[in-house]
């Protein structure tokens, strides 16, 4: 019975096949183009389903480590080949404060496309630095096409290109470049407020000073580093964090009011545990 189904059912796509002949069929007539095709996502997800993002942002203030290995994806349109076909990346001096050498190295200047493909991954080694902590530092690439690509795209980064939607973005003062022969790469070392900040315990108000503050007990009483921030039990642990930082604070409350600890906004630092609320001005508390 299986056997006259199937048979049934290839007599049935025959018209289909015979409907769309070769020369029915577009070929591809656009050019052999290159540009940067930067995602964000975990490494083992499918890359076809990843958002496209116009920049990339190193942020040391989430990290431990003083040197981080970015990743740069750049994808090719048109045909793939049977021939390698290598490319050039240069600098942009002028959209560049990053000191090559220092705070980053380019370790690939001419990756290649190799037969058979059509995206490589080269690497830029970013470096952590002092400056990062107080400025974002900006290294801009750009795309030398060679004799196999061409750049046709327009500066609003659409013109013959098949634009992916980029995904939601966060950082929307880095977003200003569109154009796809270009990269922006940011590198910086603020902190940033943590995944796991748990305003019960922390307050609402979240500022770079108190997050040091709790990194720096947090790190003497527990080995815990700005990583152990990011890490979901990190949400059960801000009981701890916040009763060693309340007790700081009240150490240096009860010296007298030259010692007292005061947030960026210059009010009173408040973890749950201290007496005052938070928010509270040290010129009316008591």
């Amino acid at each position: 019975m299986k056997k006259i189904i199937y048979l049934m059912c290839a007599i049935l796509a025959l018209p289909f096949v015979n409907s769309c002949s070769d020369h029915e069929i577009p070929y591809y007539e656009g050019e052999d183009a290159i540009f940067f095709d930067q995602q964000y996502g975990v490494a083992w997800f499918d890359t076809v389903r990843l958002s496209h993002q116009i920049y990339s942002l190193v942020s040391f203030g989430l990290m431990v480590e003083n040197d981080s290995l970015l990743e740069v994806k750049v994808e090719t349109t048109g045909y793939v080949r049977d021939y390698d076909r290598p490319f050039g990346i240069e600098i942009v001096a002028d959209s560049t404060n990053a000191i090559e050498g220092v705070e980053f190295e380019l370790l690939e200047t001419n990756p290649v496309i190799r037969a058979g493909q059509n995206s490589v991954r080269f690497p830029v080694l970013c470096h952590r630095s002092a400056r990062m902590d107080e400025q974002t530092l900006q290294l801009q690439l750009r795309l030398v096409p060679g004799e196999h690509f061409t750049l046709p795209f327009g500066p609003d980064g659409i013109g013959l290109m098949p634009k992916r939607q980029h995904g939601g973005d966060i950082y929307t003062q880095y977003s200003t470049n569109q154009d796809p022969s270009i990269l922006n790469i940011f590198i910086s070392g603020k902190l940033q407020k943590p995944a796991q900040w748990n305003v019960l315990q922390f307050g609402h108000t979240y500022s770079d000073k108190k997050f040091r503050l709790m990194l720096d007990i947090s790190n003497q009483v527990f080995g815990w580093t700005v990583a152990d921030f990011q890490d979901q039990r990190m949400f059960t642990r801000c009981q701890l964090v916040a009763k060693h930082v309340a007790a700081y604070l009240m150490e240096e409350y009860n010296k007298g009011r030259e010692h007292w600890v005061l947030d960026e906004d210059g009010s009173m630092m408040y973890v749950k545990g201290v007496i005052w609320t938070e928010g509270q001005d040290p010129d009316t508390f008591n």
